[in-house]
């Protein structure tokens, strides 16, 4: 993938400032299943919560493309709970509030937003629904000019240490598209309740939380857009969504890669380094070129999006074999630590858990082969 002098400029400052700013803390945040809210100000300082946002409302207005480069370098973090964290604020909560709020929301929320002293969460998930958002049953009824809120979320990142949530709630019976409209909900809202935070296989520093409301009166100036654009404002930023996560997966899987060659050429097995055998040589090999093809169509995708074309197909296509791939990748180069990799010592066991939730998040790997059977023979 080509990379003008500007692009290559912006990673190598990201990686700078990583170096200098997040990875000595990351294995603290790990152990600690925690990492400090404060990391956000620290992010937004550097101007990386304005990535996606126009310049009038204090953005960068950088584009998808750059986004992609952010998302990439930001992978290598070994930290996939923090990264998927902040990237959720600052790509997609952030993002959608300023496009959709209105003029009190954005008054409110917006520029604490992008300074990180307030910490946004989407909640689209429920314990009984999952990936399926058409079988919701949050319900939002409008009484004045509130409307009330019942129901329940669950798998929300960011869900304890959130100020707001974007929530997905019923406004309608009706069985359509129309029948979901999007929320802000401030988190000292009366009836607003984090149940529990939830013990994970992996993406430690993370909170996932479930989240509770009852009776809780939300203005209706804090609906975003009309009553009924839920639908259409969810699956407007799904796309990006979706190729973020592959981008993390992407940056992430290198960053194991990368490690398990250094051990490879230093570890001896019958006196000779592990990556002198020629088999495990070509299966690196092959990493590498699935990898290279990966990067190729996620800045194609993500210049589509640039240009507001259509890309569902191809996103569904890089999220489906990049992030099950980086998985697969990931327990190879746990194998070749032997019985080092099943310790914490080494960072394939980090990965392996932490990748693992991306064939899940931002809809599972049967969900994209569901979109794409729709999208090959519609």
């Amino acid at each position: 993938m080509y990379r003008s002098q500007e692009e290559t400029l912006f990673v190598e400052s990201i990686n700078q400032f990583f170096d200098k700013e997040i990875n000595p803390y990351v294995d603290s945040w790990e152990g600690n299943h925690n990492f400090p809210s404060s990391v956000f100000e620290t992010l937004a300082s550097a101007g990386y919560t304005g990535i996606l946002l126009q310049e009038k409302d204090g953005g960068l207005n950088l584009g998808y493309r750059y986004a992609a480069l952010w998302s990439e370098a930001f992978g290598r973090v070994p930290s996939l709970g923090f990264t998927t964290g902040f990237n959720m604020h600052s790509l997609v909560i952030t993002p959608t509030l300023a496009r959709y709020g209105s003029k009190e929301a954005k008054e409110a929320w917006l520029n604490k937003a992008i300074s990180g002293q307030a910490i946004g969460a989407y909640a689209f998930t429920e314990p009984d629904s999952g990936s399926d958002l058409t079988g919701i049953k949050t319900k939002a009824v409008k009484s004045g000019d509130y409307y009330i809120l019942n129901g329940s979320k669950i798998f929300i990142t960011n869900g304890k240490r959130a100020s707001f949530v974007l929530v997905f709630a019923r406004t309608s019976n009706e069985k359509s598209n129309k029948a979901f409209s999007t929320f802000l909900v401030n988190t000292s809202l009366p009836g607003f309740k984090v149940s529990r935070t939830l013990d994970k296989l992996g993406w430690y520093s993370s909170d996932t939380a479930e989240l509770v409301f009852e009776d809780v009166h939300v203005h209706k100036d804090f609906l975003l857009g009309a009553e009924g654009d839920g639908w259409k404002q969810a699956m407007s930023s799904l796309e990006w969504e979706r190729l973020m996560l592959s981008c993390l997966s992407l940056g992430g899987i290198n960053e194991c890669i990368k490690s398990t060659i250094s051990y490879t050429n230093d570890r001896l097995v019958f006196g000779k380094p592990v990556s002198s055998y020629q088999a495990n040589k070509d299966i690196l090999l092959s990493f590498k070129a699935k990898l290279l093809l990966a990067r190729n169509m996620i800045y194609q995708a993500a210049d589509k999006l640039d240009k507001g074309e259509y890309c569902r197909k191809e996103v569904s296509h890089i999220k489906r074999f990049l992030c099950e791939d980086a998985f697969t990748m990931a327990n190879f180069c746990l194998q070749l630590h032997g019985g080092y990799g099943y310790t914490t010592e080494y960072s394939p066991a980090r990965w392996l858990r932490d990748l693992r939730l991306n064939t899940i998040g931002g809809g599972t790997t049967q969900i994209m082969e569901r979109v794409l059977v729709k999208e090959i023979y519609s």
